[in-house]
């Protein structure tokens, strides 16, 4: 599409007064010179006197005049809403996966090694506020690897230290990352109490735990992360008898999200917009949270349906719903074509022969999983599906458990995005990126 196309269309769609000589100019730079100085010194210019908003408590000057608009207007423009009735049939979906496959599709996999209930509190204290971007490795290995790491002291004293144990020294945000690990330590030290003693601390109230950590912002712990530590150290047995768990939400992350709006749960008046345009990530944040709304929507309507089956927080739902996002909700499927004109389906794209006639293949689209009827997926002699026997499609047979909510394979069918964000703080963030007015530049760096 032409820059002069692109501008008509846009006319078509939205009825924007144009320049009187757009369409007779015929210099298309020097249009797009004129349209996309105005774009940028919009969208993503500053001045001076353009005023401030607060986050965390610190005045950030507004980023652009896009900017000021887009945190007064994200949620009306968005209009993210709650469809009960989805609610209500994903709920039955749950309650029937429950029936058919057990309690063992909800548990955790994390491999704790073994340790104690004490290591497995401090550890994961430790390394759920750093598992963004890519979680740590191995990390209960690690305190096997040598235990000293893990105190709280040695890592009040050099944070840096302990993430290059880590081996998260590597990875993006580095200076995020040392403020969470120095903030977390300086918890536990300023209340005398090892990780595993956080409960008795608040007297085994998952809801006081979770004010707590949510008081403390610098240490990493936002909703997010809280209920996801506090749903790990119930399942994994740390702190078994913990009142107050209802409050305690699924952890939306991309998966979770993703799963949330592809149900249609969540429902939004228009497709998620980039990240480049979310600037201070309010997008993000309220999608995330609107899907944790939406996860307790089906909680409290699989309670309404069969209370004998209902988990007794939505965060018990948590490890499943990111498993389904993650293993089903992912298009790992391609079709291919090969000369002689035979069809069929693998899972991943670099399949260079085809299994009848050997001849050379060609992939034709990549599709989720529940896309196409379970017996036309790749599968072994034996009828196995051609994965790794951990991954839940092995576990249902290729049948997501969510069809009646998604409908995947009716024509109407969007393979919805969840957002993505971009850091607000640091050195690739929003508030490193300013451009001023007549100065042009700007932006993030790789």
């Amino acid at each position: 599409m032409t820059f002069r196309n692109f501008i008509s269309h846009l006319n078509q769609q939205i009825g924007i007064p144009l320049p009187r000589d757009w369409e007779t100019a015929t210099d298309e730079i020097a249009l797009a010179q004129r349209v996309l100085e105005r774009l940028n010194e919009y969208f993503f210019q500053t001045y001076d006197g353009i005023g401030t908003t607060t986050l965390n408590d610190k005045e950030y000057q507004y980023f652009s005049e896009f900017h000021k608009f887009w945190e007064a207007h994200h949620a009306e423009i968005l209009n993210a809403r709650i469809d009960r009735m989805q609610a209500h049939i994903a709920a039955r979906a749950l309650h029937n996966a429950f029936l058919k496959y057990g309690t063992d599709i909800f548990h955790v996999t994390l491999n704790t090694r073994g340790l104690s209930k004490q290591a497995v509190a401090q550890v994961r204290f430790f390394t759920a506020n750093q598992d963004f971007r890519e979680p740590p490795e191995d990390q209960f290995g690690k305190y096997l690897e040598d235990h000293t790491q893990f105190d709280a002291r040695a890592i009040a004293d050099d944070p840096d230290g302990f993430l290059s144990f880590l081996g998260m020294t590597r990875l993006s945000q580095s200076d995020k990352r040392l403020d969470y690990a120095k903030h977390a330590a300086e918890f536990l030290l300023e209340r005398n109490i090892s990780a595993y003693d956080i409960a008795a601390h608040y007297g085994n109230d998952a809801e006081k735990i979770r004010q707590a950590f949510l008081a403390n912002v610098g240490m990493g712990y936002g909703r997010k992360k809280t209920d996801m530590f506090i749903r790990d150290m119930v399942v994994l047995g740390v702190w078994p008898e913990l009142s107050n768990l209802q409050v305690v939400d699924v952890a939306s992350d991309r998966n979770t999200m993703k799963l949330a709006l592809r149900t249609r749960v969540l429902q939004t008046d228009i497709p998620l917009l980039s990240s480049f345009l979310d600037i201070f990530g309010y997008q993000y944040e309220h999608i995330d949270a609107m899907s944790a709304a939406a996860w307790r929507a089906v909680w409290e309507e699989w309670k309404a349906v069969e209370p004998k089956t209902a988990p007794i927080a939505p965060c018990m739902m948590d490890f499943l719903l990111y498993r389904i996002g993650r293993e089903y909700c992912d298009d790992k499927l391609v079709e291919f074509v090969c000369e002689k004109g035979h069809r069929f389906f693998h899972f991943g794209a670099r399949l260079k022969l085809c299994r009848e006639c050997r001849s050379t293949l060609t992939p034709v689209k990549r599709l989720l999983p529940c896309q196409v009827h379970s017996q036309q997926l790749p599968r072994d002699e034996e009828g196995a599906l051609r994965l790794d026997e951990s991954n839940l499609l092995r576990t249902f047979d290729g049948v997501c458990i969510f069809e009646s909510a998604c409908k995947p394979k009716a024509n109407d069918f969007k393979k919805l995005s969840p957002p993505k964000a971009i850091s607000i703080i640091g050195r690739t963030g929003w508030t490193d990126s300013y451009a001023y007015k007549d100065e042009g530049g700007g932006g993030m760096m790789g």
